[in-house]
């Protein structure tokens, strides 16, 4: 089970954060104060965004602290975090049996959406389908009653964190999947789609729903018959969700703390709400 402590944490008083004095630079052999080391974050490609808005407002509360927030991939952050290059790992998935003891801290929500071209026809998938398409069973739109048409699939970078949700949801493994294209960013896979009527690619639901609204040329399936939405992801009937976590190696202090303390307070909600996510209690 995981140990959520950021709950424990949000007790503290958010007030205290604009009370927190510059941190204490090393002295040189000048008798100058050396920059402070910036605080590091790593990981989660759907999580940096939310993540460096989260770091500049931080830090404009903090004169003189620094965050420096690297997307990568859940899986790079959670090797930073392991290797001790990050002080805080951005993980878009629920954590693995040998991760159980890291100390996790839940973020928000957020789901994986298919993703077409506008112009098709097709109104949803469901679980077998899904799994039949990625294996190349399905191979041909015609197989699922709308216009022919090779269907060519957009996958993810290995290790990220929407190829191991869909893997584990379907029960697949990585050498079955059959794609035609690899992308690592959310944007550069539904771009690909966005451009070819025959494409398809899974992507953060709340990238995917803002891209739509904005004028991109795709939509979103329905799965299970269950519409892909932000709405869907809050009343907790979309399947094809999962938790947006922050990680840290022991239990956090000092600076680290305090980030963790804000991040996970209601007082960044806004925040959650421009790039898409759902609240985690909700």
């Amino acid at each position: 089970m995981m140990r959520h402590m950021g709950v424990a944490f949000r007790s503290a008083s958010l007030a205290l954060l604009l009370l927190v004095p510059q941190l204490a630079g090393a002295q040189t052999s000048t008798g100058k104060s050396s920059p402070p080391r910036p605080l590091v974050v790593t990981g989660s490609s759907t999580i940096y965004p939310l993540m460096t808005d989260i770091a500049r407002r931080f830090e404009q509360l903090n004169p003189g602290v620094s965050i420096d927030v690297r997307s990568g991939g859940s899986g790079k952050g959670m090797a930073d975090l392991r290797g001790g290059v990050s002080d805080i790992a951005m993980v878009s998935r629920p954590l693995a049996d040998n991760e159980r003891h890291l100390f996790v801290f839940a973020l928000c929500r957020d789901g994986a959406a298919i993703v077409v071209h506008r112009s098709n026809p097709l109104k949803g998938l469901s679980r077998h389908q899904l799994a039949e398409l990625l294996t190349g069973d399905i191979s041909d739109w015609k197989q699922l009653g709308v216009r022919a048409g090779a269907i060519k699939l957009a996958w993810r970078t290995e290790n990220q964190a929407i190829p191991e949700l869909i893997q584990r949801h379907l029960k697949l493994k990585p050498e079955q999947i059959r794609s035609h294209a690899t992308f690592f960013e959310n944007e550069d896979a539904i771009g690909f789609v966005a451009n070819d009527r025959n494409a398809i690619t899974l992507a953060a639901l709340g990238v995917a729903e803002r891209s739509a609204k904005s004028g991109v040329a795709i939509k979103l399936l329905a799965y299970e018959g269950v519409p892909a939405s932000t709405r869907a992801l809050r009343d907790r009937t979309y399947s094809l969700s999962r938790p947006l976590l922050l990680v840290t190696r022991s239990i956090p202090e000092g600076l680290q703390k305090r980030l963790v303390d804000y991040a996970v307070s209601r007082a960044v909600n806004d925040l959650h709400e421009k790039h898409g996510f759902v609240l985690y209690e909700d």
